[in-house]
Formats: structure tokens, sequence, C-alpha cells
């Protein structure tokens, strides 16, 4: 953690960067209602951003909603703000595993274009059992995919 103005921020280090040869990267639209009244990407759609990219991947491997591995709720949303988003089309998002545990998995992700980084962070999710929102086991399968798509390949 650093200290700017009195105010405690995560470190690089401590959020997990993500770099060029992380994990996976989808392209995501910038739309122009995603901007705020200063022509800049507002700071809740962020998330949403990161949410477009993960479900597109998780699509692409034929997992949509309904399939059961995708049950999940986030635990927790960290997002570093790093340089605003000020137009209207694609921006990466790249995203690795950082842990994957019996019931959650914590995502490093980084939004960028190029080799401009706008914001990156951290998510974690646990997978729930639907009608009781008691948390479950991921599938062998979808473990077999997170760590072969995922993991860092530093």
């Amino acid at each position: 953690m650093t200290e700017e103005s009195g105010t405690r921020v995560p470190s690089a280090e401590a959020v997990g960067e993500v770099g060029a040869t992380d994990g996976h990267t989808e392209a995501v639209e910038v739309f122009f209602d995603d901007l705020d009244a200063f022509g800049m990407l507002y700071h809740g759609r962020f998330a949403a951003l990161l949410e477009r990219a993960i479900t597109r991947y998780f699509a692409g491997l034929g997992m949509s909603l309904g399939h059961p591995d995708l049950n999940v709720v986030v635990r927790e949303l960290l997002v570093v703000f790093e340089r605003p988003v000020t137009r209207i089309g694609p921006v990466d998002v790249t995203f690795r595993l950082g842990r994957l545990g019996r019931t959650s998995a914590e995502f490093a992700f980084r939004i960028h274009s190029g080799e401009h980084t706008h914001a990156h962070g951290r998510r974690v999710i646990v997978k729930i059992d639907p009608r009781t929102a008691v948390p479950e086991p991921w599938t062998d399968k979808t473990r077999e995919i997170l760590e072969r798509d995922l993991v860092s390949r530093r």
C-alpha cells in the first residue's frame, strides 16, 4: 500500500499486475452512454466492461447463462484508476486467474488501449447453488479450463 494525501492506495503488486502475455484478452465496446458529463468513461462502467469481457470469454467456451459454473456472485471488486477512457469504441480487457479456490476464483484484470492502462484491479467471485445461495464447488472441467487458459504465463 502507498500513501497519497493521507489515503491508502493499493500498490500494483498488492493488486496483481496483469501483463501483455497474461491470461486472456477480449475487446469490448465503450458506448456514448457509458461516458459521463466530462466525456470520460463513468467510473461505474469499468465493472461492466470487465463483466462483458469475462462473459464473452465463457460464451466462447460454450458456457452461457444457466451453466452450473456460471451461477456466481461477486464477493469483492477492486478497481484502481490510472488514465481516463475519453472515446467511444473498443478497449481491451485482459484478465488472468490469480487464485482458484474450492468455490471461489480471483481474477486480476487490466483495462487498456494498447500499452495505455486505464484501470486495473481484481475481482473475486463465488460459485453458488442458485436455489440455496450456498457456495458450491467448481466442476472439474471448469477448473481445468480456467487453470489451462487463464494462469499467468510469466
